[in-house]
């Protein structure tokens, strides 16, 4: 009677360690796929930001438009932030946030920029670390696709 009940706990620890193993990897495959699209929505970002700050120089409606992009993007970046990280992606997690929290001070600056209406659009994209902030954030890339692998 014993070794059976021994018998069944042991396969029950096997069973319960066994589900968290697959929780672990469930959790892996979602944060890496979370990741992946914010960097595909940064790369699109900085690939529209030129354009998008040089018309906001000359028409205030897309000065408007330029803000609801940035704020979205500082959105996405506050939502990152908070996501559940999975400890086999803590330490790209840990450099993401770096990445990111500069890549709002620089959202910031621009923002301020845009709402006195005192930028220049080349001098923001030369001064600031806008561009090469979502650049580096771009080069972690590799490292959140194994994560889904």
């Amino acid at each position: 009677m014993i070794k059976k009940w021994i018998a069944t706990a042991g396969v029950s620890a096997v069973l319960l360690s066994g589900c968290s193993l697959l929780d672990e990897a469930n959790n892996t495959l979602t944060y890496a796929s979370e990741m992946t699209e914010f960097l595909n929505e940064t790369q699109e970002f900085a690939a529209e930001v030129p354009a998008l700050l040089e018309n906001a120089a000359s028409d205030p409606d897309m000065a408007e438009n330029a803000q609801n992009q940035l704020q979205s993007l500082q959105q996405d970046i506050e939502e990152i932030q908070q996501i559940e990280v999975p400890a086999v992606a803590e330490g790209v997690h840990g450099t993401l946030i770096d990445y990111s929290t500069q890549l709002e001070s620089g959202i910031n600056d621009v923002l301020a920029k845009i709402e006195t209406g005192q930028f220049d659009p080349e001098a923001l994209l030369e001064n600031t670390e806008l561009l090469q902030t979502v650049q580096e954030i771009q080069e972690l890339r590799t490292n959140i696709e194994q994560l889904g692998q």
